[in-house]
């Protein structure tokens, strides 16, 4: 008590005050730290969807954080995956969209054929919905149909479209993956066909517009370009680091397509090539007798009911025609040809190649360079010709001898190893707080424990200090009779304070002490220091 009086009521509030302020700030800290890192469960959730998904866990018993709007959700690291388990058994998260469990509690009466329609084509949706965001690298989907009624006394209906929003995690998509989310929608609706299908992402890029025919003629077309470019850059490297070593050749390819889709459609005849085709023959035949008068007449033939032909003579006529007819074929060749898009315009091929470097004899001396053969050049130019089916009016190919800066490669980090700023959000987090603390810990000592101990040193100081003087007891009182004092008022005597001993009567003594007595005092001071720097202390205080 007796050194808490020695600071103030004033300097022990902000002590103390100060003293709760750090503890707090430290255990907030080591608690922070000391609780299990969260991790992202779900986020950009649909609200209804989200507060089913937090009674589910609060069901289950798990801790969950929401954040934002409502519409992200954190859970402890350790159990994310058994989280998303669980949840996934009780059909959670559905991504805001229904699928075909709008029919399970579906009146079976009283719905009219527009309402059935329009049920189908929502759950048609997000059942299609829900299998593009399974796929990998796509986080999110939205899928809207089009499907037009046909009419009364129409021929033909439109045909259907469709349009597809992706959310990507990280990346973009492929050409192959562009066309097997389009064949996918295109294949789940009736008569909808693939180039009907309009395909965006969340960056508000088109990867596939309706209309197109295949992805190379949208955002596939540097995809298509980037794969044939890496393709015959992997293969020309192969073949020529198999000659001259690893690390020892650099190849750049450069691909010129053409991504223009051509039909060619082509019919020959041949005049030569005579077939018969038909042949038609018509034969006829007449044959006829007339009645000629030969200029007699006759009774008989003037009698009524009579021979008419009486005073005739017979005369017949008789004509035969025969016609055919024969059609000849001129023989013909058709051909169609259809040319795809993405064929190669053009290659440029740039390969340069390391000399040779001879180590040297004492393994110290720098190794000894020479350039390579313009044999060797020769067959390098031969094999890189080979290796990307070279054509002499459309490729160009460069192989060159170059001496390698080895030093530039190791500055370039290629010995770095793998991985080794490949930080979690989780370790950034954790280094942070562990900053945090580091900083609070060196405040503590520079303003709060520092300041403490110069007071709490300076006011000893102080204290001690009021012994000195000339005979080396300056202010100290004569009255203080609650010890002993020596000192025979000679330079370097030594000064002993001691308990009260009644034996000592420092009024008679008029500054000079007993030798036996100063070295009783001594001996004291030399067996309990604490207690004899207590009692001095005692006796600042009084004064």
């Amino acid at each position: 008590m007796e050194f808490l009086k020695q600071f103030g009521l004033s300097r022990l509030a902000v002590i103390i005050g100060v003293s709760i302020g750090v503890a707090a700030v430290l255990a907030a800290v080591f608690l922070n730290m000391g609780g299990k890192p969260q991790a992202l469960l779900y986020s950009n959730l649909d609200l209804k969807e989200a507060s089913e998904i937090t009674a589910a866990l609060d069901q289950a018993g798990i801790k969950y954080e929401a954040k934002g709007d409502g519409s992200t959700l954190m859970v402890d690291r350790d159990s994310v995956g058994e989280t998303r388990l669980m949840l996934a058994s009780k059909g959670l998260p559905t991504a805001g969209s229904v699928g075909y469990e709008l029919f399970d509690n579906a009146p079976a009466l009283g719905q009219t054929e527009f309402v059935q329609n329009l049920n189908n084509q929502r759950a048609l949706e997000g059942e299609l919905a829900r299998t593009i965001s399974s796929l990998k690298g796509i986080n999110s989907a939205r899928v809207h149909l089009v499907m037009p009624k046909r009419e009364l006394f129409q021929d033909e209906a439109a045909a259907p479209t469709a349009s597809v929003v992706v959310g990507l995690s990280n990346g973009e998509l492929s050409g192959d993956q562009v066309r097997a989310i389009r064949n996918l929608v295109a294949g789940a609706v009736p008569n909808l066909k693939a180039n009907a299908v309009t395909l965006v992402d969340d960056k508000n890029r088109l990867l596939a517009a309706g209309g197109e025919d295949d992805a190379l003629l949208g955002a596939g077309g540097a995809e298509r370009k980037t794969e044939i470019e890496e393709s015959l850059r992997k293969r020309v490297k192969e073949i020529v680091e198999g000659v001259v070593g690893p690390g020892a050749a650099r190849v750049t390819v450069t691909a010129e397509l053409d991504l223009n889709s051509i039909t060619r459609k082509q019919t020959q005849y041949d005049p030569d090539g005579q077939v018969v085709r038909s042949t038609r023959t018509n034969s006829s035949a007449d044959r006829a007798n007339e009645a000629a008068p030969d200029g007699t007449v006759t009774a008989q033939s003037n009698i009524p009911g009579g021979d008419p032909n009486a005073g005739t003579t017979a005369t017949g006529t008789q004509s035969e025609t025969t016609d055919e007819l024969t059609n000849y074929e001129i023989s013909n060749t058709q051909t169609t040809e259809v040319v795809a898009p993405g064929a190669i315009k053009k290659l440029a091929v740039a390969v340069v190649v390391d000399g040779v470097s001879t180590p040297a004899a004492d393994g110290k001396s720098p190794a000894a360079y020479a350039p390579r053969s313009a044999e060797d050049m020769q067959r390098l130019d031969q094999l890189v010709k080979a290796a990307i089916g070279f054509q002499q009016d459309r490729d160009t190919v460069e192989v060159l001898n170059v001496r390698f800066n080895r030093d530039a490669n190791a500055v370039g980090g290629t010995e770095a190893k793998a991985g080794m700023f490949d930080f979690t959000k989780d370790d950034i987090m954790s280094a942070i707080q562990w900053l945090i603390l580091a900083i609070v810990a060196i405040l503590v000592l520079f303003f709060v424990a520092r300041p403490l101990l110069k007071f709490v040193n300076g006011g000893a100081a102080g204290g001690v200090a009021g012994l000195s003087g000339p005979g080396g007891m300056g202010a100290l009182p004569a009255g203080a009779a609650a010890g002993a004092l020596g000192y025979n008022g000679e330079p370097g005597t030594d000064l002993a304070i001691s308990a009260v001993d009644p034996r000592i009567d420092i009024a008679k003594i008029e500054g000079q002490v007993k030798a036996s007595s100063v070295k009783r005092v001594s001996e004291f001071v030399d067996r309990h220091p604490d207690e004899s720097i207590s009692i001095l202390r005692a006796w600042l205080h009084d004064n």
